[in-house]
Order: structure tokens, then C-alpha cells, then sequence
């Protein structure tokens, strides 16, 4: 007998690797952090005999020095190749600091495992054991936990070095603090509340302060100072979040004047109806004066320039919309005399003055799946979708993103709605039409009977999804079939657009990792007077969307002074790059007896054993 392993090594080894990195506890960019350098290839001034018996050759030594340049120029491949292994193997003074700038590398060349594996490494060297290696090792555990995402596990080390740095040291520790809390969901904020670390309950109380979304800014800046001035010696009070610093500068925020700029009345008026009940919820559940609100109808101008020109008249501070995509690239080549905040992105977003960009793009949803992945170890993978012009496109996305992110896309197929042409396209995916061609092969050489079954092929780590529910539980189970059950599906949101139906099968839906917005993720009570018709979700969607369009309208100027901004909202963790785009984060979901739950403590990638027939 054969057996297959899966490709993907669990979330849990990693986390044990980097846990047993040290004695000590334990997305995008950071925006204004402070750059981080490595350990300088000065040698240590600790006795020969204690820790660094060999002084490192000249020809490492330099090694090193060219590799940490190219690291801080972003040229990790190159620093990867020059550093190169010997150094990293010859016992030297050098050697330990070697193996740090070798893990920061590895995260950036996307390696997280070697990453992990190169701390353990450096852990176990005699200069680890000096004061000041051990909190080097810390530091560059935390960068590599930031880098793969390990939110918690790096605030938990964060708050534990805080204590041991002083000056631009400790400072740049509190900044990734920060940046670390506030790329946490809710859901991980409220596990972090169970905790008793030192200092930890301030920093959570400040971040939900920026969370409540029912204050202004205002409002929460005073929360802010009424908090430092009851805990005066905490490092976020003597040492405030650049967060709150900002909005100390930008004075007044709030928006007196919002123009809703939609179509209200041909296809996409349900759409721009659910948008605009969101919308209102958000703006009744704040508890400060409100903005005066006024709605353009865009079906009722022959083009969007006369839309804007009598949006304009109405001098808003703010403008949210157009909806439609091709509205809103005609928008991009108008001058705009204000802010504008348009509900849909295009393929291409250079950035335009007074243009911000923010839907429910599946872009957000592909970037942060692959992500996920990448975290366990996933580097190969397959795109299966049915063919309807949405999936296309949406395979085509994952594709270009695949590309991007270094990841090895097998094969790239599609299939008809039909049972004999879905299950030939399975079969081509695993490859297990050439199994069953050696087979026939073999028998025409015997001239005898072959006992056999045909194998699937054993390298992809996950299959890429796209269709709906409907479509994914016929194809779950022809993967299970043909011994590939242990390869985990991904799939965006468009997979959870309908609930399960009552009389499925729960095991032809379960092992299918999704993405969704944390307000149906977490069940919101923002939700609670949508439909509950069978396209609840989409409606849902683009209810919370509108809500969060009300948060940026008041928000955005934020997200413009301070590019590290991070919003929790009713979408996902928002951010803004630099075209003006706002990304979300959403969670990543599966189905378990029919319910919803968060996938992360799950066990999908997990290193197992499946038993495989001879073929």
C-alpha cells in the first residue's frame, strides 16, 4: 500500500516550532512602522570561552553584510542567495545572528515554515543564551508571527519584551503592539480578554474604544484622555497610539453634509435599497448630531458628470457612490471638488484625487485565502469553477493573485452543469485519467486483466473553488471518491450566497473553507431586520456594506493622515492603500452539522495519513 501525506503542515506545529524558539511566553502593511533592521554582523564582546569559540571567517562575515543590505533595500531573494547556507551551519560568532536575518528573509519569501524552523535553529545555540540574543530572538520571533498573521501569539511576545527594551527599541516594540491589536478581529480581542498578561487589559480597552462604532471621533478621542488620565502610568498613555495623536490633530471630522449618490430605479434598485437601509442603521445608532443626508437618484441623469454636477450644488463634505462599475470609471476621469467614496472598484485603480474605492470586491476574499493558506505551507494548488461568466472572472482573479503571491497554480479547469462533464473535469484535475491510461497500458503489455484503481495525483495542498453551494456539494464528494479527501477546498463568499438546504448532506459541504464578512460570520444584530429569503446573504452583504460607507464617510480622513488605520467593522478589518482602496478582511468560515462556524480552529490543515489502494 501506498500512502499520501498532506502537503500542509498544521497551524499548531507552527506555532509549537516558534513557541519552543525560546524560554520567554509567548496582512498588509504596517504602515508608519519603524523599520526593523537585524543584528548588526559586529561580533559579540563576550568572552571566547563562553559562547563564540570561532570568529567567523571574513568571507561570511561579508556575506552577511551584503545579504542584510539587500534585506533592507526589499531585495530578499538576493539577500537569501547571498547569505547562503554555509554560514548558517559553521560555528562562528556570526552564526546566530545569521539564522535571524535567514528567518526574517524566509517570511518575506513567503517560507513560513523554514522561517519557523530557522528560529528553532538559532534558539539552540549557545549565544542564545546571552540577554541580549534572547530578546533579538524575541524580536525577530514577533516580525515573523506579524508577517504569517499569528496576531495573538505576537502581542503575547510583544507585551513580554516591552518590559526588557528602552528607547527607539522599546518604542518600535509599542508601535507593533498596536499595529498587532488592531488587525485582530472581535472574536480574537474577546479570547485575548480572558488573558492576565501585564498591561494587556489597557491596550484591548483602548483599541474597543477606536471599535465602537457608535462614537464619533471626537467622542472617542475624549474616551481616549479620560482613560490616560485614570491610568497615567501605562505605556499607551505615556506613549499615546499615533491613532490617537491624528485625531487629536484633525480637530473637528465629522461630515455636516452626505450625498448618497445610487440607482434607485431600474436592476439595481434592491441593491441600492439594502445599501441605503445599512446606511441608516449606522447613521441612527450614533449617539452624536448627525449629518444631513440627501440621496441622488443616478437612473434619473443620462450620465454620471450630470449626477456629480447636481450632487455638487448641494455642497456635501462627502459623496458615497456611484454603484455601477462603469459609472464609476467614467467618475475617475472627472475632477472631483469632493470627496467621493464610490461603491465599486475597478480592474485597474490608479489613484485620483478626492476618489476612494470601497466593495465587496473578491479580491479582498482571494488575498486573504491565499494568505490563510500560505500560513500552513501551501504553495501548489488547482482552480476548479463551474461556467458561469461571474466564476470565470473570479478564477481568472485568483490566478493573477496566484501569480503574485508565488503560488503554483496546477491546473486552471472548469465544468459544464452536467454529472458526466463535472465528474470527467475532477478527474482531470487529480490527474486520474492518466492513472486509468498507465492502467490500460499495463494490460495491453500483459495481455492480462489488471485488479487495480486509479490514483489521484499527490501534490496539490488545496483546490480552488468557484460556484455556489449547489454546485460544491456535488464536487466535494467526487474529490472524496477518487482518495482525495484529505485536499481542502477554498472558496470566496459567493459559496455561503444561500443557506444549506434542510435535507443535505452535511458531510458533501463540510472540509470547504469560505471566506465572509464578520457581520453574518459573527451573526451581527445589525442584521437582524434583513430578509430572510433564500438571497438573505447577498442582501446582507450589501447592507453591511452600507453601514461601513456611513463609518468611512466619517472616517476616511483618518485612513488619508495615518495609512496604518485599521477599522473594525460590520465587512472586515479595513485598510487603505495607496490608490485610495479600501481592503477588507474577512473571516474564514466553514460548515460544520449545517452551522457556521470560524475555521481557524479547525483542523483542515493538519499533516494525515489516507490509505490508498495499489494502483
Amino acid at each position: 500500500m501506498s500512502l499520501i501525506n498532506l502537503r500542509i503542515i498544521s497551524l499548531t506545529v507552527c506555532t509549537f516550532l516558534l513557541s519552543a524558539c525560546s524560554s520567554t511566553n509567548l496582512n498588509r502593511s504596517q504602515g508608519t512602522l519603524p523599520q526593523y533592521t537585524p543584528p548588526s554582523s559586529q561580533e559579540s564582546t563576550a568572552p571566547d570561552s563562553i559562547y563564540h569559540p570561532y570568529q567567523a571567517p571574513k568571507e561570511l562575515v561579508t556575506a552577511y553584510d551584503n545579504a542584510l543590505q539587500f534585506y533592507k533595500d526589499g531585495e530578499y531573494q538576493n539577500a537569501h542567495d547571498t547569505l547562503g547556507e554555509k554560514i548558517l551551519i559553521t560555528p562562528s560568532r556570526i552564526q546566530f545572528k545569521a539564522s535571524l536575518l535567514a528567518s526574517l528573509i524566509a517570511a518575506k519569501l513567503d517560507d513560513p515554515i523554514k522561517a519557523m524552523a530557522l528560529l528553532t535553529q538559532a534558539s539552540q545555540l549557545d549565544s542564545a543564551q546571552e540577554p541580549s540574543n534572547q530578546i533579538q530572538l524575541n524580536e525577530t520571533k514577533a516580525i515573523v508571527l506579524e508577517h504569517t498573521g499569528h496576531w495573538s501569539q505576537a502581542i503575547t511576545l510583544r507585551l513580554s519584551l516591552d518590559d526588557s527594551l528602552t528607547g527607539d527599541d522599546k518604542a518600535y516594540n509599542q508601535a507593533a503592539l498596536w499595529a498587532s491589536i488592531q488587525n485582530l478581529t472581535d472574536t480574537q480581542v474577546q479570547g485575548l480578554e480572558q488573558s492576565s498578561q501585564p498591561n494587556l487589559e489597557g491596550w484591548l480597552t483602548i483599541s474597543k474604544i477606536l471599535r465602537n462604532q457608535t462614537l464619533s471621533i471626537e467622542q472617542q478621542l475624549t474616551q481616549f484622555q479620560h482613560w490616560q488620565a485614570q491610568y497615567p502610568e501605562h505605556p499607551a498613555a505615556l506613549n499615546p497610539p499615533l491613532d490617537f495623536k491624528v485625531i487629536a490633530k484633525l480637530g473637528e471630522m465629522a461630515p455636516k453634509k452626505i450625498v448618497l449618490m445610487l440607482p434607485m430605479s431600474n436592476k439595481l434598485e434592491r441593491a441600492s435599497q439594502a445599501i441605503i437601509d445599512g446606511f441608516f442603521s449606522a447613521y441612527y445608532h450614533q449617539k452624536t448630531k448627525r449629518a444631513d443626508i440627501s440621496i441622488i437618484d443616478t437612473d434619473s441623469y443620462p450620465n454620471i458628470a450630470d449626477a456629480l454636477a447636481a450632487a455638487n450644488t448641494l455642497h456635501p463634505d462627502v459623496i458615497i457612490g456611484p454603484l455601477k462599475k462603469s459609472k464609476v470609471a467614467r467618475l475617475s476621469q472627472l475632477t472631483l471638488s469632493h470627496p467621493v467614496i464610490a461603491l465599486n472598484q475597478l480592474g485597474t485603480n490608479a489613484y485620483v484625487n478626492n476618489l476612494f474605492h470601497f466593495s465587496l470586491s473578491s479580491e479582498d476574499d482571494i488575498h486573504e485565502l491565499i494568505h490563510f493558506a500560505k500560513q500552513a505551507g501551501a504553495k501548489k494548488t488547482a482552480i476548479l469553477s463551474t461556467q458561469s461568466t461571474w466564476a470565470l472572472r473570479q478564477a481568472d482573479e485568483f490566478l493573477q493573485a496566484a501569480k503574485k503571491e508565488n503560488i503554483s497554480v496546477a491546473a486552471n479547469l472548469s465544468y459544464k452543469n452536467a454529472s458526466r462533464d463535472r465528474q470527467n473535469t475532477v478527474q482531470k484535475l487529480l490527474l486520474v485519467n492518466e492513472s486509468k491510461r498507465r492502467i490500460a497500458l499495463i494490460q495491453r503489455w500483459t495481455g492480462e486483466q489488471v485488479d487495480s484503481v486509479a490514483r489521484p495525483r499527490q501534490d496539490l495542498d488545496y483546490v480552488y473553488f468557484v460556484g455556489k453551494l449547489s454546485d460544491a456539494k456535488q464536487v466535494r464528494p467526487l474529490l472524496d471518491y477518487y482518495f482525495a479527501k484529505s485536499i481542502p477546498m477554498l472558496a470566496s463568499s459567493t459559496l455561503n450566497d444561500t443557506p444549506p438546504e434542510r435535507n443535505i448532506n452535511f458531510s458533501d459541504i463540510e472540509r470547504i473553507l469560505f471566506t465572509e464578512i464578520p457581520a453574518i460570520a459573527q451573526k451581527s444584530s445589525l442584521l437582524d431586520e434583513v430578509s430572510t429569503d433564500r438571497d438573505s446573504n447577498i442582501l446582507r452583504r450589501l447592507y453591511a456594506l452600507g453601514a461601513d460607507a456611513y463609518l468611512l464617510a466619517n472616517r476616511y480622513p483618518l485612513f488619508v493622515q495615518l495609512k496604518s488605520t485599521r477599522l473594525s467593522a460590520n465587512t472586515g478589518i479595513i485598510t487603505m492603500d495607496k490608490n485610495g482602496i479600501f481592503h477588507k478582511r474577512p473571516e474564514i468560515m466553514t460548515y460544520r452539522k449545517g452551522n457556521l462556524v470560524n475555521a481557524v480552529s479547525t483542523q483542515f490543515f493538519h499533516k494525515e495519513e489516507t490509505e490508498l489502494p495499489e494502483e
